[in-house]
This record gives structure tokens, sequence and C-alpha cells, in this order.
């Protein structure tokens, strides 16, 4: 597969193609599965079919070093051949070394020798899950020791044991090249200060609103939403800004001893709310700390996440499009502000439900306006046999010759209508359907559209575009 190159705001082929990124978060989180999904080949051939050209696979810290110093290597193995199988139906790679409420013990993530929670009070059965984040002692002491390197039972820090760690992964598997970045700790907990955020934000919001309560969040108004989370943001922006990079800044030195791919950079676990990123470029932090930096073209991937209050819920009912529209209007703001490309590392979450479709749809509208990359959470087998996830397999302009500057899938009339700046070569665009013309226009009118297609499986195809002229043009394929 061809090696992907970091532009500005924009992935590109060699050749200089401009590359949308369209797929899904493949994270198996079951210990007794070796965190393998069964029948991998089955799936990833679904996922061609579908247009996926993307997986961000999730791997585990358990997996990798299940003893201090001791890595599987048939675990990392095995991590490979899931690489390479992916390669194979042309997907590429994002690397999550993934967790939830830190460590295995409590979900996933971190092996017991590195879970250092001084046996501290952990609550079973949360109404959600992520609610232990705040109410669990285990798990904020957990983070709490991670982020100040606090020695594990042979003698080394915990930080230490984890970048030696991220060595091993890039050395192991950097030769993979459908891999196109290493993204360090899925939505990273920063342990107390979160607590203390939130206590201190609701403290202050109760002087002027005496009957605010977390515990109802449907009784809480706009306004008072805002100012929480503006206050929250203060102190957890402050943790970005600091420990987080510091702790990207290591990792990225781990991985350069083996391998030049990009970091990928999300934000702390909150940043997936409405709570505003604090991360920066790599370079600008090292500038910070030792007043040595470079430009770091290519280095730093942004991948923010973003859901809905009603994550994981039981209340669709009120699920907000302007919240998850006010939200990653956020997002974007910060992606111009970091000047880095970006792919939404994960949305959705979505029930198997009748509602499902739209909810899919609305989004892929935000994907389509501001360009973006993105992979669905999350895969489960047997989503692509399920007709109420059908709009994510979506028409989209998989690599534009030239600049792309606007495109939309009309799904009921199986129409992608795309506007670039065309130069020379072909333009590929995924399609699920087959096309029964394409029409091209410019300023002057008509414009000759060449096109070929390559079938996938059944109705799904490829369709390659040559333009007959350079400049502004539209291109409406229709099925």
């Amino acid at each position: 597969m061809e090696r992907i190159h970091i532009n500005g705001m924009n992935f590109q082929t060699a050749e200089g193609k401009q590359v949308l990124f369209n797929g899904i978060n493949v994270v198996c989180k079951d210990k007794e599965q070796g965190y393998f999904f069964p029948d991998l080949e089955e799936s990833f051939r679904a996922f061609r079919k579908m247009g996926f050209n993307l997986i961000r696979f999730g791997i585990f810290w358990d997996g990798v070093e299940p003893e201090p110093g001791k890595y599987d290597m048939e675990y990392l193995d095995q991590v490979k051949d899931a690489v390479l199988l992916a390669e194979k139906y042309g997907l590429y790679v994002m690397i999550d070394m993934h967790q939830d409420l830190f460590a295995r013990k409590f979900i996933d993530g971190a092996p017991d020798w590195a879970t250092l929670d001084e046996g501290a009070y952990h609550p079973e059965g949360c109404t959600m899950w992520y609610e232990a984040y705040l109410q669990s002692d285990a798990i904020i002491k957990a983070a709490d020791n991670f982020w100040a390197n606090k020695e594990a039972e042979d003698g080394a820090g915990l930080l230490d044991h984890y970048e030696k760690m991220w060595e091993q992964i890039a050395l192991h598997l950097d030769g993979c090249g459908n891999i196109i970045g290493w993204e360090p700790m899925n939505e990273p907990f920063m342990g107390g200060i979160a607590r203390n955020a939130f206590g201190s934000a609701t403290a202050r919001i109760k002087e002027q609103f005496p009957q605010f309560d977390l515990a109802n969040p449907v009784d809480i108004t706009l306004e008072q939403q805002a100012l929480f989370m503006g206050y929250v943001t203060e102190q957890l922006q402050e943790f970005d800004r600091t420990t987080l990079m510091d702790f990207y800044c290591r990792m990225e030195r781990a991985v350069r001893k083996h391998s030049t791919k990009p970091l990928i950079t999300g934000g702390n676990i909150y940043s997936s709310s409405n709570v505003r990123t604090g991360i920066r470029r790599l370079e600008q932090r090292e500038e910070e700390n030792t007043g040595i930096g470079d430009r770091g073209e290519g280095r730093q991937i942004y991948a923010p996440h973003g859901y809905d209050s009603v994550v994981d819920s039981d209340r669709y009912e009120n699920f907000s499009k302007e919240n998850v529209e006010r939200l990653f209007a956020d997002k974007r703001s910060s992606q111009k502000e970091l000047r880095l490309p970006l792919i939404v590392g994960e949305w959705g979450a979505f029930p198997s439900r009748p509602f499902t479709n739209e909810l899919i749809r609305h989004m892929n509208g935000i994907l389509e306006k501001y360009l973006w990359s993105s992979t669905y959470w999350d895969y489960r087998p047997g989503l692509e046999k399920d007709e109420n996830y059908a709009a994510l397999c979506r028409a989209y302009p998989v690599e534009t010759s030239g600049t792309l500057l606007s495109y939309h899938y009309d799904e009921e009339r199986k129409c992608l209508e795309m506007t670039f700046t065309a130069a020379e070569g072909e333009s590929k665009v995924y399609c699920p359907f087959r096309p029964e013309s394409v029409t091209g226009s410019c300023q002057d009118g008509e414009c000759q559209i060449d096109y070929r297609t390559d079938t996938i499986d059944g109705d799904s195809c490829f369709v390659f575009l040559k333009a007959g002229q350079a400049g502004n043009l539209t291109v409406r394929i229709n099925g």
C-alpha cells in the first residue's frame, strides 16, 4: 500500500493525491479471546466491501507486557499478522494502545503489576461505567501513580516501563507499511486532578444555581452546562499542556528510535465531551521544555473523540444533534489552531435501533462539512450485516488528484457530488452502487470526465475519475 504523508492539515499519497480515511474501531477487550475478535479476515473483507480504508486497531498494555520488562512476543506477532491481514484488504491501520478505567483490573488497559492502586476503594455497579473515573479511589490512585512514574515491583518507574514498551512495539511493527501512526494511550485519565476539577466547578456553579445537580443532567440548562464545563476546562487544560504533552513527547522519542510514522494525539478522557483540549504541537512543547524544537512536519495527527452526553445510556430520546454539532465545531477550531491533519478517532457508539442510521447520517454530514477522516466506534461481530448500521457504508472521495473543496453523498438518490481543483492524474471514489452516469461541470459549463470502475463485491466499486481540464470542477456520480 502507498505510504501516507502529511501535508499541512491533509493526508496525501506520495503522488500528492489528497486522502480521506473512512473506517471503524476494531478493539476486542476480552482477554479470554487473546484481545482478538474471531474471523478477522471475514470482517476485513466486509470492511472493504463497505468502503472502509482504515481501522483503529486496539492493543493493550496487559497484552504486550504481562510481567515487568517481559514482552509477549507471541501477542505482538498476532498483532502484526492482523495488521498485515488488514493490508490485504486495503485497510490502513492506527495502532491504539487502549485503556478504559486505566487497567484490566477495572475494565481494560494496564496489567495488574502496573496498577498501583494501594488497595484503595473501588465501587461496584456504577450506573454508567465511566462514572468510576470520579467515584473510584483505586482508579484515581493508580492513575496518579502512573503519571508520577512510581516504581513497579522491579524498581523501574511505570512511565519508564511504558516508554520501553513503546520502543518494542515500534521495533516490531514499523515494517508494516499500512500503519499510519502510533496512538500512545486511548483517552488518558488524569487521576485526582479530575475529581478536584469537577468538585470545585460544582461548588462554584452552586453559588449561582443552588439547584444544580450533576446526577440529573436533563435538568441542567445550556447556560449552566457552559459555565460548568468552562470551570472544569480551566483545570483539565493545564494537565493537557504539561503532563500529557510531556508524556506524548516522551512516547514520540521512544517510537522514533525505530519509526518515522506520526504520533497520534487525541487529548484527555474528557475531551470527547465539551471540554476543549489543551494539547499542543509536539515541537512546541519541546521548545518550551528545552528551548530546542523543529517544525515537526509530519510528526503528529490530531485524533479527537466526540460523543453526546447520552452515550452508553438508555436515554437516546434525548440525543442532541445540536450539541454534537457544537462539540465538533470546537474540534474544528482546535484543529485550525494546531494546524494538524484530523481523524475523528471515535464517534457514535450507537445501539442497534431504528433511529441509528439517522444519527449516523447526521455525523456523516459533519464529516463532509469539515472534510474529515474518521473511525466509527465501534465494531462488533455481525455489525456488517445489521441494517441499522447501513449508513456507515457511504460514497466518498478516497483519493483526490488535486485539492478537494467539498463533497456530499445523497444516499436516497444514490448520488455523490464532489467539487475539487483538478490536477493531472486519476481521482478514486468509493461508491456502494453501480454508477449509471458521471457528469462534470465547471465555470464554463459542462466538461469532459473520463471514468472507469473497479468492482469490489456486488454493487460496491471504486470509480476512477480523470478530468479533461484543470481548474475547479464539480463531478456527479449517479447510480
